[in-house]
């Protein structure tokens, strides 16, 4: 069987992470010779790696920007895998370039949705050309790829993320909240949204809507943004209504005690979390931005909303609201029936072994 190297910048709870701790561990099991490695120093996702026999090796001496590219060309040499797949643009590009020194095949995988093409974005993609295979996590980022780099067309291969629908499992009773619970998991970042998603929040709160927030993420990732978040936060005196929640490793569990879920970010990929709430049987509330249309259909087992606008947000909190219980556990269980079919782990390995196989 073909030896693989998989690399990412940290183990941190972030999607992308998810994703190749997932790839990694479906990979061991299958019997596939395999390493995951990393270089910055955020563990989140390592004891994972142990339950499940993950080879995996911490590389501080990547973090040096100035020598990364050649250090890691070294250590793919020394480990020399068939192929190496690589997630996150930094890592990609690293990737790309030591590509002049080695000769395993290389795949890279693309976790978000472009907004615009930047000269860092040109340059990136350009970059590509060294690549055997590019992943996008989302059908709209494969068209755009087509669209933008028609030159790179060949080499695009959309395989949607996986979720674990064994562990992301329904409430064994349907919640009966007296105050309707909406969750979101998602990390204090300017791209989650949370600035505009707190001022809808409050006006949910002056409309007099039985509704409770939380929102669970990492407050570390990014300080300066969460002190904005904070801030804001207090002046709007949302304390009653909306609870801001560190990370949580047992993210299941708050799914199955909500009612709804929502995820208000300006762009995504193809968000782990809707795919985790929806196979917990939850209804979605999210921005109308790229994949999202795909995932969730207006009033079939969801509702979007502009995300720049917070009278379509709160329009979008309304929606869901004023139905009945009966409703939305209905739109929860369609949610699951989804996932079921598109996002199971055999059918995001199989179409990863059917890449490598191919290389």
């Amino acid at each position: 069987m073909k030896k693989i190297l998989l690399i990412i910048e940290h183990l941190g709870p972030g999607g992308a992470e998810r994703q190749i701790v997932g790839l990694s561990i479906m990979l061991t099991k299958a019997g596939y010779p395999c390493r995951l490695v990393t270089y910055i120093k955020d563990q989140f996702y390592e004891p994972l790696l142990h339950q499940n026999g993950v080879d995996y090796e911490f590389l501080p001496n990547l973090a040096d920007k100035k020598t990364r590219v050649w250090r890691a060309a070294k250590y793919v040499r020394k480990y020399n895998p068939d192929i190496v797949i690589s997630y996150l643009p930094s890592v990609n590009e690293t990737m790309c370039l030591a590509k002049l020194f080695y000769n395993a095949k290389l795949v890279v995988s693309e976790r978000n949705n472009n907004t615009c093409i930047t000269t860092r974005d040109k340059i990136q993609f350009n970059l590509y050309r060294m690549a055997d295979s590019i992943v996008p996590n989302s059908n709209c980022q494969g068209k755009f790829i087509c669209t933008n780099f028609p030159y790179l067309s060949k080499k695009v291969l959309p395989i949607i993320n996986f979720v674990n629908v064994n562990r992301f499992t329904p409430a064994d009773e349907p919640v009966n909240n007296e105050t309707m619970r909406i969750v979101t998991v998602a990390r204090y970042t300017e791209q989650k949204n949370i600035l505009t998603y707190l001022k809808a929040v409050h006006k949910a709160k002056n409309l007099g809507l039985n509704v409770h927030f939380d929102w669970y993420g990492d407050k570390n990732d990014n300080p300066s943004y969460y002190a904005e978040v904070e801030k804001l936060y207090k002046e709007l005196e949302l304390s009653d209504i909306l609870t801001l929640h560190d990370a949580n490793k047992k993210i299941e569990e708050e799914y199955r005690k909500s009612d709804v879920f929502c995820l208000p970010s300006l762009y995504e990929g193809y968000p782990n979390v809707v795919a985790e709430a929806m196979s917990c049987e939850l209804p979605v509330i999210c921005s109308n931005s790229y994949e999202n249309p795909y995932i969730v259909e207006e009033g079939v087992n969801g509702f979007l909303f502009d995300p720049e606008n917070i009278d379509d947000i709160v329009s979008a909190i309304q929606k869901i609201s004023s139905l009945s219980k009966e409703e939305r556990r209905e739109m929860g269980i369609k949610n699951r029936q989804i996932c079921l079919q598109r996002n199971t782990e055999e059918k995001f390995l199989d179409s990863y072994i059917k890449l490598i196989e191919s290389l």
